[in-house]
């Protein structure tokens, strides 16, 4: 039981590894290749994610779920596996093809052909396999070191707007070798079994189920940055991608929590132990909603003094639109956790794929609608709306299907909390020029403020729920 919060450990170490590098990178590409290269990369990655989307169908979350229930018997593991991959390969195979007729035809069309290496990464990924036996450590270290990789090429490499071809290869490339080292290890948790195909396409309409959120979720995340290609510009694009980054990076840190839990909630809920789940819940949720309030009222108090230094000053654009997509930090990690700690591991597909449909349809219509009338805001209001209503809709059927209820009084001690935070540093920090130096004193304070005025408070979850982690886990 305490394999869960080891595993939680590894994906925070490799979360934090996602934090650091970019931290180092983002100011080096987006120096490098400007809003147009920056726009250009994340317009021609769009394209290539209405592939990658199809790849395995639903498998990311369903093969999970199939093989978190299975764990225990080796014989039934290795066939559930080689059921799933054959079935993965199969789709994947047409969907390559598809790949390279289409995008042949597509401006960019070198770069495309460079990105088929990330195509072929998702065609290997295994990764669900291993969140499924919670097997944590081997997914993070391998990610963790091709990151590394990643890290030092982009580094060593990337120059000036010429090298963007250069960028494109090492990101596909550390898709590619991220996915080929978790296959020279699997062969110590499973052994071969010959499966018929009647076996491996029964897996055809759960996993479509599955695909259908999936879709949803693709459409009104990524379809911003290709709207924004062809009815916008490219460099808007580049604005709007490097508008999110600082919301990404916090996301990316909270889902490690939901990572590791999604298939431990599968796991109880298959032995019944639904009440044992929501207690869980109810403590992570109330522990993400603790860190990313700080982090909302963070991006606010930082915003100016950050964004000079860490984008340069030809994103000093974004100043303005960062702001607006801070309150994404609460919105998203919380929409996250329901769908990954409560939805999947229930088997509430239908509601899963209701709220990210709307969520979709909503971001499709005022994308459309907006984008032409007022470029990049239009894709921000409409990212900013697709995201509420799709947390939205989860809490509501949580809290309607279970005694899930939010401790609103520990809540507005946190706000208070970060208000507090954000007044302090702005006092603090108003005379200060951008530089690095000036965001690491900010966010020092911050964090001393915020933790002083919670414990005053009396809210500091922390420490209970490391005691029930350990306890419960």
């Amino acid at each position: 039981m305490k394999k869960v919060f080891e595993n939680f450990i590894y994906q925070s170490i490799y979360q934090v590894l996602l934090i650091i590098l970019p931290i180092i990178t983002i100011p080096i590409i987006s120096d490098t290749l400007g809003p147009t290269g920056v726009g250009t990369f994340n317009y021609v990655y769009s394209i290539t994610n209405y592939f990658i989307l199809f790849i395995g169908l639903g498998l990311a979350n369903y093969g999970v779920r199939e093989i978190a229930q299975v764990r225990e018997s080796k014989q039934k593991l290795s066939q559930k596996f080689w059921e799933l991959q054959i079935f993965n390969f199969v789709i994947s195979t047409a969907v390559l093809t598809l790949f390279f007729i289409i995008t042949s035809y597509l401006k960019y069309s070198n770069y495309y052909l460079i990105l088929s290496l990330a195509v072929f990464g998702y065609m290997l990924d295994i990764t669900w396999f291993y969140s499924g036996i919670e097997e944590f450590k081997m997914i993070t270290t391998a990610n963790g070191i091709v990151k590394l990789i990643g890290f030092l090429l982009i580094v060593t490499l990337i120059h000036d707007k010429s090298d963007l071809g250069k960028y494109i290869l090492i990101q596909s490339s550390n898709i590619l070798l991220s996915q080929l080292i978790l296959w020279f290890f699997i062969r110590n948790k499973i052994f071969f079994i010959r499966v018929r195909l009647r076996e491996v396409f029964a897996h055809f309409l759960p996993a479509l189920s599955y695909f259908i959120g999936k879709l949803a979720v693709t459409l009104y995340t990524n379809l911003n940055k290709t709207l924004l290609g062809v009815l916008a510009t490219i460099t808007a694009v580049g604005y709007y991608t490097n508008s999110l980054q600082l919301v990404i990076i916090v996301v990316a840190l909270m889902g490690s929590l939901d990572t590791v839990l999604m298939p431990k909630m599968s796991h109880l809920q298959a032995n019944k132990k639904e009440d044992e789940m929501i207690e869980l819940l109810t403590k992570v949720i109330h522990l993400e909603i603790f860190v990313t309030i700080p982090a909302m009222f963070g991006i606010l108090a930082t915003n100016q003094k950050l964004i000079g230094w860490f984008f340069g000053e030809k994103f000093s654009y974004i100043e303005k639109i960062v702001p607006f997509f801070a309150p994404l930090v609460i919105i998203i990690p919380l929409g996250t956790a329901i769908m990954r700690q409560y939805l999947i591991p229930m088997k509430q597909i239908k509601q899963y794929n209701f709220s990210v449909i709307l969520g979709a349809f909503l971001g499709v219509v005022i994308n459309i609608l907006l984008i032409p009338q007022i470029g990049i805001w239009g894709a921000v209001i409409a990212t900013l709306i697709s995201e509420l209503m799709v947390t939205g809709i989860r809490v509501s059927e949580l809290m309607k299907k279970t005694t899930f209820r939010f401790s609103i009084h520990q809540i507005l001690k946190y706000f208070v909390s970060g208000l507090v935070m954000l007044i302090i540093i702005e006092l603090f920090s108003s005379s200060m020029r951008s530089s690095p130096v000036t965001t690491l004193i900010q966010m020092t304070v911050g964090l001393i403020v915020y933790m002083a005025a919670t414990f005053i408070l009396k809210a500091n979850p922390i420490v209970d729920m490391i005691k029930f982690l350990r306890k419960k886990i």
